[in-house]
């Protein structure tokens, strides 16, 4: 999925990039690399699986089992539960701006 949009962004920025003569198409080609240069670093060369909600809870409960039942988990395991918690916690939602009067 994340491959797909970045090869989209790149396809744009190649289109944009023969249109470069309007100031418009410029300022699109700029923000389509900026924005593949955040995806690049965001991804670090880091593996994306896209999994469900459903399957992702269930991966959960499975570690957890495996826990109870043999004591402690093998590291990656451990890490995978970790990153699914993280990927299930909704972002906090940004405090409210104090009106001025």
């Amino acid at each position: 999925m994340l491959a797909d949009y970045r090869r989209w962004l790149v396809s744009e920025l190649k289109l944009l990039g023969n249109a470069s003569h309007h100031a418009y198409s410029f300022g699109q080609a700029n923000m389509a690399k900026r924005a593949i240069e955040k995806l690049d670093e965001e991804l670090g060369g880091g593996a994306v699986l896209a999994l469900s909600n459903d399957d992702a809870n269930a991966l959960m409960t499975e570690i957890a089992a495996l826990e109870m039942a043999g004591g402690r988990l093998p590291r990656g395991l451990r890490r995978l539960r970790e990153s699914l918690r993280a990927a299930m916690t909704p972002p906090e939602a940004p405090a409210p701006r104090a009106e001025h009067a």
